[in-house]
C-alpha cells in the first residue's frame, strides 16, 4: 500500500525534487509503525528494505568487543537507516531498534534502485546525506578519541538538544526516552560513569531527569563543560 505524498513534504531530503518525483517516491513506499524497543532489522540480516524515519527515533547499534552494544547513531525524523547499503546488495551492518514509538517509510531495495536510475536528481540528495553522515561520524570519533568522559557526555547532550530539544519553562527537554545505558553506549563509557556524572550535574542544577527523559536546565553551563580545555574531577 502506497503512502500519502504529504508525508514526504517538509522533509529536506526531498525538498528539491519536482512534484512528479515526490509522488513516485510516495507511491512506491509503504508505512511501518514501531513500538518502543521493537527491532527494525538485525545486524547481519540481508538488507532488503530502505527505511526513512518519519516520526520517532531509532538507534543503530553494533556489539562491541566483550562489551555492551555501542550506539553508532541515533536516527531522527527525515533521516534514513543505513542509506549506503541501499545502493548495492548487502547485509545490515548494525541492529536498528526504536527508542520510542516510530513510523517509517519503507521501500524495497530493488524498487529503490530502480527509482534512483529513473530519477537521477535523487542521487544528489543521497550524496549530501551520505556526506553529512560521514562528517557526523568523524566528529564523534574525534570526540571519543580526544575528550575526557564528562566533555564527551556534554557534547552528546548538546547535540541531542539541537536535534530533538523541546522548550519548556524550566529548560529544554530531549524529547525521546534516553536511558543512562543508551548515553553510555553513545559516548563510549560505562553506565556507572554516566550515572555518577549525571547525578553530579543534577545536584549543580544543570540537568533534571524523569521518565527516562532529560531536561537540560542550563545550556550555557553545559556548553562551558563541553568546550573547556580540560574537565576537572568535580565537573
Amino acid at each position: 500500500m502506497s503512502i500519502d505524498r504529504d508525508l514526504l513534504l517538509g522533509l529536506s531530503v526531498f525538498a528539491d525534487l519536482p512534484f512528479s518525483e515526490q509522488h513516485a517516491l510516495a507511491a512506491a513506499a509503504s508505512l511501518r509503525s514501531l513500538q518502543a524497543n521493537e527491532a527494525v532489522f538485525v545486524h547481519g540480516e540481508p538488507a532488503t528494505d530502505l527505511c526513512l524515519v518519519l516520526s520517532g527515533r531509532v538507534k543503530l547499534t553494533q556489539s562491541g568487543w566483550a562489551r555492551d552494544p555501542v550506539i553508532l547513531r541515533i536516527v531522527h525524523p527525515g533521516e534514513f537507516l543505513e542509506l549506503g547499503r541501499s545502493l548495492r546488495p548487502s547485509r545490515h551492518g548494525a541492529t536498528a531498534t526504536a527508542l520510542c514509538g516510530a513510523v517509517l517509510a519503507v521501500w524495497p531495495t530493488q524498487v529503490w534502485r530502480s527509482l534512483v536510475r529513473e530519477m537521477p536528481a535523487i542521487m544528489t540528495c543521497l550524496a549530501q546525506l551520505l556526506e553529512q553522515e560521514l562528517s557526523d561520524a568523524q566528529g564523534r570519533f574525534v570526540e571519543i578519541a580526544s575528550l575526557d568522559v564528562p566533555r564527551r557526555i556534554a557534547h552528546a547532550l548538546l547535540r541531542l538538544v539541537n536535534q530533538a530539544g523541546r522548550k519548556e519553562a524550566a529548560g529544554i527537554r530531549i524529547d525521546f526516552p534516553l536511558s543512562q545505558q543508551d548515553l553510555a553506549a553513545l559516548t563510549g563509557t560505562t553506565l556507572f560513569t554516566v550515572s555518577r556524572i549525571l547525578t553530579r550535574w543534577e545536584r549543580r542544577g544543570l540537568l533534571a531527569g524523569g521518565r527516562r527523559t532529560l531536561l537540560v536546565r542550563d545550556i550555557p553551563a553545559l556548553t562551558n563543560l563541553a568546550t573547556a580545555a580540560e574537565t576537572d574531577r568535580s565537573a
